[in-house]
């Protein structure tokens, strides 16, 4: 286990131009785990970067925005790039209860994917 808080990614970890490369809900069906193919590790110095798990747990809602308005015709699209991480970052509505969580991927106004979720964790 990387991080056992949202408090703990955000201090530690840096998303931004990370990939998801998959989100599916765990055998429990309430954790939402993304799949992120961490860019930042390449920085670091090494030949490769890491598969992490970031694990939504016990969801209270998963709220998907995926824009209809590509900028370019289906085929020009880098598929890739509206799944890249420009920000990752705690929203406003989290409690000691309950953490509220965005992801934005192509708009830094709308995240792509918006959690609510009594804890956040990371793994690799």
């Amino acid at each position: 286990m990387l991080a056992t808080n949202l408090q703990d990614i955000l201090e530690n970890f840096d998303f931004t131009d990370s990939i998801v490369t998959e989100v599916k809900w765990s055998d429990n069906l309430i954790d939402l785990i993304l799949v992120v193919d961490y860019y930042w590790d390449i920085q670091d110095g090494h030949d490769t970067t890491r598969i992490l798990k970031i694990i939504f747990k016990s969801c209270k809602r998963a709220d998907f925005q995926i824009s209809t308005e590509l900028p370019l015709s289906p085929e020009e699209v880098n598929k890739e790039s509206l799944f890249t991480i420009v920000l990752f970052k705690e929203l406003a509505g989290s409690s000691d209860k309950q953490q509220h969580v965005g992801i934005f991927t192509t708009d830094y106004s709308k995240p792509w994917l918006s959690v609510v979720c009594s804890n956040v964790m990371l793994e690799e």
